[in-house]
This record gives structure tokens, sequence and C-alpha cells, in this order.
């Protein structure tokens, strides 16, 4: 264990902590964490009333952009006050908390990927296990294409302020004063128990959403930044909820969507009301996914020792 958490202290996203002058322990982290986290909720949902009770009066709003407008709107303050709090509070560069890399589109371009395919294999699982149906309805595809443009935009800010607050900040505040797998285990919680309050929820969907947490910080501190992690988070959502048509951690109403799906099957396996997030289908794919992560690490370890080994024969 001791041998794993030296590897993973190597990373970069841990590295770019070093530059914060704020000495907190693990119960205070946490504390600044949730603070910061409502005071951006609270904020956020403040603006985005005031902005619907002038602009709703004058103009005719589809829903699935009052949805993503809510988001951009809502989740671009937490991560303002995440980066205020970093740049003013912390005195140090608002991209030390995982934005510091040399190919940013490259790497959220093959995060996305890696989320597009996590969530196709689920729902082709679902699909060829009878535990739902798939249907397309061919509507106005300019109409389509602009409204799932405009949703993909919000999923954009909303993956991306989590990443931020979580992976980026909270992860490398608590290794300050613990192991890289603890800061994993304690987030990977609190992931978790971010969507206890969505509908549908089951231990199931709790520990599904915990070892999603777990897959999602391996992956950002594998790549040492958060740049991949937003694509993967992005894609995992948009592709749930807007391409498959199924409920995102509970929320069924996502907007527009390609396909419109029906659960049939038990809701063992497809999650039931909160969707495939709380299925056995998911626990499956991500232990998968964990165990790469794993394999991964441990052949960057062994290639890292052998080079080592050159360098000084």
């Amino acid at each position: 264990m001791s041998v794993i958490n030296q590897y993973l202290k190597e990373s970069e996203l841990f590295l770019q902590q070093k530059t914060s002058r704020m000495k907190l322990n693990i119960p205070l982290t946490i504390v600044v964490y949730f603070l910061l986290w409502l005071i951006g909720l609270g904020l956020g949902r403040l603006l985005t009333q005031a902005f619907f009770n002038v602009f709703g009066l004058i103009a005719d709003v589809n829903g699935t952009i009052m949805l993503a407008l809510r988001k951009i709107m809502v989740c671009g303050t937490q991560i303002i006050i995440f980066f205020s709090w970093v740049k003013f509070v912390e005195k140090r560069p608002v991209n030390s908390i995982g934005f510091q890399t040399n190919n940013p589109f490259k790497l959220y371009i093959t995060g996305f990927m890696i989320g597009l395919c996590t969530i196709t294999t689920v729902t082709l699982t679902l699909l060829l296990t009878g535990a739902i149906t798939l249907k397309y309805d061919p509507l106005d595809y300019s109409y389509i294409i602009i409204n799932l443009g405009i949703m993909a935009l919000g999923w954009i800010v909303q993956s991306a302020s989590e990443e931020i607050a979580i992976r980026g900040w909270l992860i490398p505040s608590l290794e300050k004063n613990s192991t890289p797998i603890i800061a994993i285990s304690i987030t990977a919680i609190i992931f978790g128990i971010l969507h206890l309050f969505s509908s549908g929820v089951t231990v199931l969907s709790f520990i599904n959403l915990t070892l999603s947490g777990i897959f999602f910080a391996g992956y950002a501190i594998l790549n040492g930044n958060i740049w991949g992690v937003c694509g993967l988070h992005f894609a995992w959502n948009f592709a749930l909820g807007n391409i498959y048509g199924l409920p995102v951690s509970g929320f069924a109403d996502n907007g527009e969507k390609i396909f419109q799906t029906q659960q049939i099957g038990s809701s063992l396996l497809t999650g039931g009301t909160f969707g495939p997030e709380g299925g056995l289908i998911t626990t499956i794919t991500l232990l998968i996914a964990i165990a790469g992560l794993i394999l991964k690490w441990i052949n960057n370890q062994r290639k890292g020792t052998m080079q080592s080994k050159i360098q000084y024969s």
C-alpha cells in the first residue's frame, strides 16, 4: 500500500497543490469544500432565478434551453467561487488545481471518448439483456442538433464544476495531510453523498457513485490533471441523458434526446428511476474500469523502475 501511495504522490495533480499557502487539516478541508460548494450553489440559484424572472417575461424559451442555462449559471457560479478561493485566499494560480498541461484538448477528447464508450457499453448490455428498449423517432434534425448543442454546453460546465471542486481542489488538499488513497476514498464517499437526495436512490446507487468517484479520481491522478476527467464526466452525463434518453443520477428530465428509452427489466439491472448508475451493470463496468486503471498504474511504475535502472547502469 505504501508503494502505491508513493507512486500516486508523484502525480502532477498533487505536486501543483504544493503552491498553496493554506494549511488546513482534513476536517477543516472538508468543511471548506462544502461551504464553497453551497455558497456557489445558493448564489447560482439566486442569479438564475433573477435571470429567468427578467428575461422569461420577454422571451419564449423551451425546456432544453432553460435546463442548459440553469446548469451554466449555477455551476458556473460554483466554478467562480472555487477559482476565487484559490486565487485570493490560497494565493496561488488558478491553473494549479489540475489545469497545467501541454495538450488539454487532446486529453479532453480522449476522456470524452472513454466516457462515451463506458456509457455505451452499459446501455448496449442493458439492451442485449432485454432490460431496456431503444426507440428512435426522426424529427427536425436542425432542431435536434441545436438543442443538443445547447444542452452539451450545460453539461460541459456542470461536469467541469464537479471536477474542479472534487478532483482539482479537494483531493490534492486532502492529500497534503494524508495519503492519495485516503484522499481518493474520502472524496469518493463525498461524491456519493452529494447524490443521496436524488430520486430513486438505493444502496447500490450509492455504491456505484462511490465507485465512479474512485474511477474519476484515479483517471485524473493518472493523467496528472483534470482535463481528461472533465471530458469523461461530460460524455458520461450527456450520453446517458441526451443520447440514450436515460435518467442521470435520478434526474429524468434532461432536455432533448436522440433515443426514447423504456426500462422494462429488473431495477437491479436498470437502476429504476435513478437510472443505470444505480444498476448492477454499471457496478461491473466500473469495477472493470478501476481494475484497468490499476493495471495501467502498475505498468507505468514498472516502466519508471526499468528506466531508472537503465539511467544508473
